[in-house]
């Protein structure tokens, strides 16, 4: 019997919100306000945790007026982690009254005592042994590309990006010229990736039928309305995820892009899967597995955290320092300096790459890197690296768009590494 028979897939019981830290706020809010203005406690604690209306975190505390609509998001948030939370049985809610319930008290002393690492792990068990939704994204995944690994592309390429200014596409007529162009793209990007030829033409023109039916471009294919620039290269972006995911990568189980990014962040954020947007030679996402189901693993290099009623576990994949990261750090500095005039290259993209590389999670990668800079610092590491903050995240955006790495507390963000000649 095919697995995906043996499981009952309950993908759309997740709500719209993507970080763990949601869960925690509601249970500590109930806690505190004993069960009355437990909306305003999770506002001031949603705050007080910089979470934003995204997949991204604020940077460090913004001081806003709260206006109506902007309250209206954040009864929206509080409700949906409501009917969540009581759909996982952690709370109980009648009217405006709220009650944590012995599994809500039990998570959130697992919270105070453990920490939050342990906290996402005895939740992802609650959503899982509920929707087997994880289980369902990672042989999907899987599936699509067994011969890289599970790797996944979901490319994105603004106008600029493929050389079409906006004056080209409102004055010039050219975006057609650049749908067509944006089309060979994710053709070439897909082979390179998947290893597998798709004809995405019948799709395209799918895609300018739509444009046209909706009014954005007139039947020559010219703009409208300048002033719907940014909203239709947003839905030529849409347009597109939503094609991979449904005819290419087959995700039936998922109704669209955004309970499938509610899904896939939610997996990253338990070192079950990774992704990055920025990876060095590639524009748009990039998700791959670090964990694996299967029916033992006998590696020390593999955390069991999830046995499935069809026998299979889930492991995550969670090396030790050995020289391979060594040596997997040291070739991906040397591989991004050679497109750099300067010493120190960007972490984060050093981050990205080790991390496909190695299929690991950030997080591994920082604690590998936290250990082999405490290395680097007795001298008894075969590389030098040196470790320094250029700019702070704070000093560059609203959001926080890459999770932060952290060496000895302090957020880094360059890197430069050579061969230590001096090795103890």
């Amino acid at each position: 019997m095919n697995i995906f028979e043996q499981l009952n897939y309950k993908l759309s019981e997740v709500k719209k919100f993507y970080f763990f830290d949601y869960f925690y706020i509601l249970l500590k809010a109930i806690e505190e306000a004993e069960g009355f203005n437990v909306f305003v406690r999770f506002q001031n604690l949603k705050q007080a945790l910089n979470l934003g209306e995204s997949k991204y975190k604020k940077i460090g505390a913004i001081a806003e007026t709260i206006s109506d609509s902007m309250l209206n998001r954040y009864w929206y948030t509080f409700g949906e982690v409501v009917e969540e939370s009581v759909t996982l049985g952690l709370i109980q809610h009648q009217g405006n009254k709220y009650k944590l319930s012995e599994k809500g008290y039990g998570l959130l002393e697992t919270y105070k005592t453990s920490g939050q690492e342990i906290f996402n792990e005895q939740l992802f068990t609650l959503i899982e042994s509920r929707s087997f939704g994880f289980h369902y994204l990672l042989t999907t995944i899987f599936a699509n590309n067994q011969n890289n690994a599970g790797t996944l592309v979901f490319p994105s390429y603004s106008p600029l990006k493929l050389h079409f200014s906006k004056q080209q596409l409102v004055e010039e007529n050219k975006f057609v010229d650049y749908l067509n162009a944006l089309c060979g793209k994710l053709m070439e990007d897909i082979f390179q990736h998947i290893g597998i030829q798709v004809n995405l033409n019948t799709a395209n023109n799918e895609l300018i039928d739509k444009l046209v039916e909706t009014g954005l471009i007139d039947k020559t294919y010219n703009l409208r309305d300048a002033k719907e620039y940014n909203l239709i290269v947003k839905r030529v972006r849409d347009f597109w995820a939503s094609h991979f995911l449904r005819n290419i990568y087959g995700f039936k189980n998922i109704n669209s892009i955004s309970n499938f990014d509610i899904w896939v962040y939610r997996a990253k954020q338990l070192g079950i899967l990774n992704i990055t947007e920025f990876h060095p030679g590639f524009s748009g996402k990039m998700i791959y597995p670090t964990s694996i189901i299967y029916k033992k693993i006998k590696s020390s290099e593999f955390k069991k955290i999830y046995e499935y009623p069809t026998g299979d576990f889930l492991y995550i994949h969670n090396p030790s320092f050995s020289d391979s990261f060594i040596s997997s750090l040291y070739e991906s500095y040397i591989e991004l300096k050679r497109s750099h005039t300067t010493y120190f290259v960007n972490l984060n993209d050093i981050r990205d790459i080790v991390c496909y590389k190695l299929k690991i999670s950030n997080k591994k990668f920082s604690d590998l890197l936290s250990e082999a800079y405490e290395l680097n610092l007795k001298g008894t590491l075969s590389i030098s690296i040196s470790l320094e903050a250029d700019k702070l995240p704070s000093e560059k955006a609203v959001y926080l768009i890459r999770d932060p790495i952290y060496i000895g507390g302090k957020v880094k963000n360059i890197i430069a590494i050579e061969i230590n000649t001096n090795k103890k």
